[in-house]
């Protein structure tokens, strides 16, 4: 390849196909930096002062005053304030003041929640607090991260976070855990080979290194290609701070209510206006009964109570787990259509485990999971005596250790220590039997380790046995003969040909297979200190092992309760289709494996049309799982995204409702608006389930407001147009009484009421539907117009018979209390009969019913009551006919509810 010779801004720039595509020689000679040498400190200086450190931009951090401001531009907060305002204007005290206070107890509320997530770039920037060792001048530093530059030489060994991205010039048995970055459930071993693929993800650039990414094992040196914005990570800062977070569907919901109720209200107080005016009425009396419509027609408690519902529903999610940072994700969950998993760790246990050993001539199964020591060994097939010499290799040529419970060291060296101890092998009394004289460190080139062993052969002679383990094609390339049932068979055609079939059926299965092979040596021809690889020649192979991050018991049940819930999981994973096609069948999973790569290749159409049949994509880089999202919000779903890495943050930053894991980087947690303590994907299914009765329950609410508001609306209305006490049939202190006292409890009762059946069993409410359904206007249009009729004829009966308005409306405010308890237990379904014992199955329900009715009877009788509320006494026959009236809503409401059941059963 043709090295490019342009810069930009005095930094040499990469050509279109990545300095992964070019040799070392080639990236050190574009940087004009000698990797003995390094940079020399002028040099560093002047790139350090052109192009910044080499951090990420922190976020803008918002004034609290200005946040506080925010919370003033929802519709709700804009229309209380004008309604408090003029409640003020006109020497309402009492009422303005009490509305500024609502407001103000809703903004602290609003502002604390929003208090609580911290910004996902600035944890990133947190992540950055690290220091590099460097070469400049020809000699090595250590030297703050933010002082790399473009072109730095910098050293690293196991144990160092990589501080900058990398092209990796020099490498030895290097591994790289980048597992926050890529997904990937193993170290990355790193090269120095120059990459054929022009477009590689960043989990296939073998020769790379990237920023804050830990080195596991092994050593190396790097030129550094791009720091700060320019990495890989700096990429993902980018989109993050380019990705919105949605609106909740619920706050979209009450924000189209609120406006609704308000064009109503302000053509009701038009007509109020023009109507009284042509009748000579006063101004000063026009606004009192102005504002008592603002006040009527505004759900002052919707919010206060909204917020409870949704705190109690988040103390309850957290008791099982899953913390919720933000209240509108509660409802959020109720809408989830699709959950897009990461593998490692949400759905499997992030814990390789071995579960079958396959010899020339035997079969084992193993059983167990993860690092538990419990489990045991099945001999499946063959004639073999044990399993001790087919294995012996894993527990040799290996440096990690067992301790408590707890693997030390490599992931897969563990899953194999956890092997031996299943086979009886005591770890620590086997190796003390073979002093290890040297050791061939595992290597991407050759792709194997081999460690050199004191140890006696079978006649009794001293000898070096070399312990091979690795990749299955570097190890049966250099066998010559293979160990069955402790006798040494040729490695022939046929032995190749069924070593192949058996690596073939286990990657089938998306299980990573391992080889391991032995080979005696005479000491007096070993070299310790000699070129090691040559040894390693001529093995006998032993067996191969099948190993698997196995999936998480409880995730398969999960899995099948979503689906059941008609929600589309989709396994995300940066591991290879085939591994995740595999652990996608055990979970019940359905549809097909497709590339990152080759589902951002689809055209936007395609993308669409395809979306539904797959189910796992693998190999994802941090922009295709943002865009898996976004295709599925514009097929109308509400996507649910987890993960517990950097490379997840994007993504679950663009969700619905982003879930990060709880043992994840602080910048996914950041990100998310849920944390799952448990890392448990059950976890999730279950938080769906609460988010729907929560909302269920919440619609419960909304449907018994909304016929609250269009109740007060239209007795206004009417009050105005037939000229009925004045046009003003409920003083301000009585709508607040109904609003705070009667609205606000009954709206607990119903946000706390029982599951309602089946719930689970429902379709997820479409993206964009509206609480504000067909049959939701229907029922609350007309309970809402038989409630006015009712108030208004008792406003006039009490008129007509006692020559005194206030009677009147003392009966109707009492009627009005006593029909919303007949609501408040109508609406708590659509279609189900209130008159069946199962209407007295929530405790919060009867006991508020019972308190409503009491007070309905105490506004009237109390002195207290009535100096506050205006009304005055009523006898036991005027109390008759506002109960006759909570009779009649009762018959009317359960007539339309045996029409509407009669009709779905034509």
């Amino acid at each position: 390849m043709t090295v490019r010779s342009d810069s930009v801004g005095g930094q040499p720039r990469a050509s279109k196909d990545g300095w992964y595509t070019r040799a070392p020689e080639e990236v050190v000679a574009a940087f004009g930096v000698d990797p003995a040498v390094g940079l020399s400190a002028a040099r560093a200086a002047e790139l350090l002062a052109a192009h910044g450190p080499n951090s990420l931009p922190e976020e803008k951090r918002t004034p609290a005053w200005r946040r506080f401001l925010k919370q003033y531009r929802s519709y709700m907060q804009i229309v209380l304030v004008v309604a408090a305002i003029v409640s003020l204007l006109i020497k309402e005290w009492t009422t303005g003041i009490l509305l500024i206070v609502l407001t103000l107890l809703n903004a602290v509320v609003g502002l604390r929640q929003e208090g609580k997530a911290e910004s996902a770039m600035n944890a990133l920037q947190s992540m950055m607090k690290a220091t590099a060792r460097v070469r400049r001048d020809g000699t090595e530093a250590e030297i703050p991260a933010e002082q790399l530059v473009v072109g730095d030489i910098v050293l690293i060994a196991a144990g160092d976070q990589v501080a900058a991205d990398g092209r990796i010039i020099e490498a030895s048995a290097l591994q790289i855990d980048e597992s926050a970055l890529t997904g990937e459930s193993v170290p990355a071993a790193k090269d120095t080979a120059t990459l054929p693929d022009p477009r590689p993800a960043p989990g296939d650039q073998t020769n790379m290194a990237f920023m804050n990414t830990p080195v596991t094992h092994g050593s190396g040196v790097l030129v550094v290609t791009a720091t700060g914005a320019g990495t890989e990570v700096g990429k993902i800062s980018g989109m993050l701070s380019a990705t919105e977070k949605e609106v909740p569907p619920l706050t979209k919901e009450l924000d189209t209510l609120t406006l609704w109720i308000t064009g109503a209200a302000g053509l009701t107080m038009i007509v109020m206006f023009a109507l009284g005016r042509e009748r000579d009425q006063a101004w000063d009396v026009l606004f009192v009964s102005a504002v008592s419509l603002a006040i009527a027609a505004i759900p002052e408690a919707l919010p206060t109570v909204t917020q409870a519902i949704l705190s109690v529903g988040s103390l309850n999610l957290a008791k099982r787990n899953a913390i919720v940072k933000e209240l509108p994700s509660v409802e959020t969950l109720a809408f989830t259509s699709a959950i897009n998993s990461d593998k490692t760790g949400t759905l499997t246990m992030n814990q390789m485990t071995a579960v079958e050993v396959v010899s020339p001539t035997d079969r084992y199964t193993v059983s167990g999971t993860g690092y538990g020591l419990d489990g045991k060994i099945h001999h499946a097939a063959g004639s073999s005596a044990g399993i001790e010499d087919a294995i012996l290799p894993y527990v040799v040529a290996s440096d990690a250790r067992l301790v408590d419970g707890e693997v030390v060291g490599d992931p897969t060296e563990g899953a194999l220590l956890v092997l031996a101890h299943k086979a009886g092998l005591d770890i620590d009394t086997t190796r003390e039997g073979f002093p290890r004289l040297a050791t061939l460190p595992f290597d991407p080139g050759y792709k194997l380790m081999a460690t050199f062993n004191s140890a006696v052969d079978a006649s009794g002679r001293q000898v070096v046995r070399c312990f091979v383990k690795g990749a299955v094609p570097a190890v049966a390339a250099r066998a010559a003969t293979a160990l069955a049932a402790g006798e040494t068979i040729p490695w022939d055609a046929e032995l190749v040909a069924r070593v192949e079939a058996q690596t073939e059926r286990m990657g089938g299965e998306g299980r990573r297979v391992m080889a391991a092979a032995t080979r005696d040596l005479d000491p007096l021809g070993f070299d310790p200190a000699g070129d090691l690889l040559a040894y390693v020649t001529e093995l006998r192979m032993t067996s191969l092992v099948g190993m698997v991050d196995p999936p998480r018991e409880e995730a398969k049940a999960a899995v099948a309760g979503a689906q059941a819930g008609h929600i589309r999981v989709r396994m995300v994973t940066g591991d290879d289709v085939t591994t995740g096609a595999a652990i996608a069948r055990q979970l019940g999973i359905p549809g097909e494996a497709v590339l990152g790569t080759d589902f951002a290749a689809m055209s936007e159409e395609e993308q669409l049309a395809r979306i539904d049949g797959i189910g796992v994509v693998g190999r994802v880089a941090p922009e295709h799982k943002v865009l898996l999202a976004n295709t599925l919000k514009k097929r109308g779903e509400v996507v649910a995204m987890t993960g517990d890495g950097v490379n997840d943050s994007p993504a679950i930053k663009a969700a619905d409702i982003g879930i990060a894991m709880g043992s994840g980087t602080d910048v996914a947690k950041n990100a998310g608006r849920m944390i799952l303590s448990d890392d448990n994907f059950a976890t999730i299914v279950y938080a769906v389930e609460q988010g729907r009765r929560i909302y269920d329950n919440l619609t419960k609410y909304i449907r018994f407001v909304l016929l609250l508001l269009v109740t007060f609306v239209l007795t206004f209305l009417g009050a105005t147009v037939f000229n009925i006490a004045a046009g003003e049939p409920f003083t301000p202190p009585q709508v607040l009484w109904i609003h705070f006292v009667v609205n606000a409890s009954f709206g607990f009762a119903l946000g706390f009421d029982r599951e309602s059946p089946g719930l689970m069993r429902r379709r997820p409410r479409p993206r964009g539907e509206s609480v504000l359904t067909r049959p939701v206007l229907v029922t609350v249009g007309i309970g809402g117009l038989a409630m006015t009729v009712i108030l208004l004829g008792l406003i006039k009966l009490g008129q007509a018979h006692f020559d005194n308005v206030a009677t009147g409306q003392s009966i109707a405010f009492t009627a009005f209390a006593l029909c919303l308890i007949v609501a408040a237990f109508e609406c708590r379904s659509e279609t189900d009969s209130v008159l069946t014992t199962s209407t007295f199955d929530s405790k919060q329900m009867n006991w508020v019913a019972l308190a409503q009715f009491v007070l309905a009877v105490l506004v009237t009788q109390m002195d207290g009551f009535r100096r506050i509320l205006g009304t005055t006494q009523i006898d036991a026959r005027q109390f008759g006919w506002a109960l006759l009236a909570a009779v009649a809503l009762l018959l009317l409401w359960e007539l339309g509810k045996l029409l509407v059941r009669r009709s779905r059963d034509t």
